[in-house]
């Protein structure tokens, strides 16, 4: 499947699994238990509500890139810091980054219509059996957000910033771990499994779950984050540009 071998482990992961479930006990604890601690904490310092002061998408962009980049400190802490192994030990290597970037854009130009496909039968499944799909959170701010300050900060949030980190998180830490633990192509199915779910969208688990096969591929077959992190972004930057310009249309889903 997908071309790899199933028990190879010609790479040895320096960290272990238990490490990886501790950063994404953090990661998850920060999305839930941490957000709420933080915007209780900013309600006593400011004397009022975070949501009325700045702006609900303000507020919710600034958790998502505290939680984001606190969990990508986590991951460095344990591999540079803790077991003093260098940050190319997560992928960032620059080697045939040349070859390693055209073949995975020709791969995502492959896929990309699979992902559509997929997304456009949910939506006429789901409408058929009367159910009216819910877009994701971001999605839902990008298109309510009037001011030019917080579209561009949605985009540099989705397009850029929530795609590195996820790939450190997925396939520069997560994978390599449940690699050595049970081989390449059960740990490109569960990342990309777990990719989906934190998405927390049942409507669009299949297609990110498709994403996520291919952008765990990428990282075996080129040992670097170089077409992951640029194949997430350009993914990410065509879908927020799709949804520009519908907003700019005047358009509604």
């Amino acid at each position: 499947m997908l071309g790899l071998d199933t028990t190879s482990r010609d790479r040895v992961c320096p960290w272990e699994l238990r490490d990886t479930l501790k950063v994404f006990a953090f990661y998850f604890l920060m999305m839930s238990l941490g957000s709420a601690m933080l915007l209780a904490g900013a309600r006593k310092l400011l004397g009022q509500d975070p949501f009325a002061v700045y702006g609900a998408n303000t507020v919710a962009l600034a958790l998502s890139l505290l939680t984001n980049a606190l969990s990508c400190l986590y991951v460095l802490y344990i591999v540079n810091v803790r077991l003093g192994q260098p940050v190319a030990s997560l992928g960032f290597s620059l080697l045939d980054w040349r070859k390693n970037l055209t073949g995975g854009l020709l791969r995502y130009a492959v896929i990309l219509p699979l992902i559509i496909l997929t997304g456009l039968l949910v939506e006429l499944t789901t409408r058929n059996a009367g159910i009216t799909p819910e877009h994701q959170e971001i999605v839902l701010r990008f298109l309510e957000e009037r001011s030019y300050f917080g579209i561009i900060a949605i985009i540099a949030f989705g397009a850029l910033i929530g795609p590195v980190a996820e790939e450190v998180l997925f396939r520069g830490f997560l994978q390599p771990a449940l690699r050595d633990t049970m081989g390449r192509v059960k740990a490109i199915l569960i990342t990309s499994f777990l990719f989906a779910m934190v998405h927390f969208n049942v409507y669009i688990f299949l297609q990110i779950f498709i994403l996520g096969l291919l952008l765990g591929y990428l990282y075996e077959k080129t040992n670097t984050l170089v077409a992951p992190i640029t194949v997430h972004i350009l993914h990410n930057s065509v879908s927020l540009c799709v949804l520009l310009w519908f907003k700019q249309a005047g358009g509604t889903f």
